[in-house]
């Protein structure tokens, strides 16, 4: 093998080389991107079940305070009406 020979045979192992490290350089931005993406995903996705859970809490007060609300109509009404006969 000559000098060339061996040069032209180490830069292409080189270049064959850096090729395969911009792949993993890239494989490797993906795999972290991905995981920040998932990992915000989580977390909006966490907040957003304990906003539900507040948001039905506070359905179920206003249910609440809405039969309580009828109760009351309904004894004034009620007293009226008996006022009345």
């Amino acid at each position: 093998m000559t000098e060339d020979t061996r040069f032209d045979d180490i830069y292409t192992r080189l270049n064959d080389l850096t090729h395969d490290v911009s792949n993993l350089k890239i494989q490797a931005g993906v795999v972290g991107t991905s995981q920040v993406a998932i990992a915000t995903t989580l977390t909006l996705a966490t907040g957003l079940g304990s906003d539900m859970r507040e948001v039905k809490s506070d359905i179920r007060q206003i249910k609440s305070d809405i039969k309580n609300l009828e109760a009351s109509i309904d004894e004034i009404l009620r007293l009226l009406r008996s006022r009345n006969q």
